[in-house]
């Protein structure tokens, strides 16, 4: 091959290996989401890019830096995800019931023997004999609602601070007390996810409340779950169980005492649009 046209096929070659490298130079480029967080794209993004390539998020934005073909396949994967989320009512219902019966009898007199009297009681001004029988029965229903898009946290609480007093004995013997304000609350915060008919709830629900068995003590109940129902329809997401039974008696007195408690959380998922 004479000199000339060596060099000149050394020459085109070389143009056409700066023009292919000019073509796949990676430019950088700002892409604006319509309905999604560019946080949530950056997963299904990365996986696309070279080692030499990156993706960052800025609110709505995508900050991309990639050859231009990555770029295409970047913007038809967008075209499929950034989609307006459905939009969803969430209802969650707390129910409860309670019941209590106490039953027994009890005994208050004088008995007088030949060598001293017996007291049973407090007998006051003769002797008498008391049944007892008390039943008490409690309920505590309620449904919260909230509107919410598909995918993003929703937070739903209502309650108030309650003043409750301790009491302690410092090192002189000075009864101390003091008051704190302790938060009584009713609520949930959950995320929901679909897949057709059917929904993915995570949920975090509490239920307090006062209890019934003193003015200073707070009844408590949580539930962390993930659960998949389908859309309209109701599931049980928690619940509880508690039956006590107790004895007590002594010279003139017995007493028995039942008590029960049920609590359910459900939850259901309704798409609006």
């Amino acid at each position: 091959m004479h000199l000339p046209t060596l060099l000149a096929t050394v020459f085109s070659l070389l143009l056409a290996l700066s023009a292919g490298q000019l073509q796949a130079a990676p430019v950088t480029e700002v892409i604006p989401l319509d309905y999604g967080m560019a946080e949530d794209m950056l997963p299904a993004i990365h996986p696309l890019l070279r080692s030499d390539e990156r993706a960052s998020a800025y609110g709505n934005q995508l900050i991309i830096r990639a050859e231009p073909e990555r770029l295409q396949e970047i913007r038809a994967l967008l075209s499929d995800l950034d989609r307006r989320p459905a939009q969803l009512r969430i209802s969650v219902a707390n129910a409860g019931t309670s019941t209590g019966t106490e039953s027994g009898y009890r005994v208050d007199g004088r008995i007088q023997t030949g060598v001293g009297d017996v007291v049973i009681g407090q007998p006051r001004g003769g002797n008498q004999a008391r049944i007892i029988r008390r039943e008490t029965r409690g309920a505590d229903d309620g449904v919260q609602v909230l509107v919410a898009n598909e995918g993003y946290p929703v937070l739903i609480q209502t309650g108030q601070s309650i003043p409750l007093t301790t009491s302690s004995t410092n090192v002189y013997g000075q009864v101390m007390r003091q008051t704190q304000y302790h938060d009584v609350t009713s609520g949930f915060y959950a995320t929901v996810r679909l897949q057709g008919d059917r929904a993915t709830i995570t949920l975090s629900a509490n239920n307090d409340r006062m209890s019934a068995a003193g003015r200073d003590v707070i009844d408590v109940q949580r539930t962390d779950t993930v659960v998949t129902t389908r859309l309209g329809e109701w599931v049980t997401i928690g619940g509880l169980d508690d039956f006590v039974d107790s004895q007590s008696g002594d010279i003139g007195r017995r007493t028995t005492t039942r008590s029960a408690r049920q609590q359910s959380i459900r939850l259901m998922v309704e798409r609006l649009d």
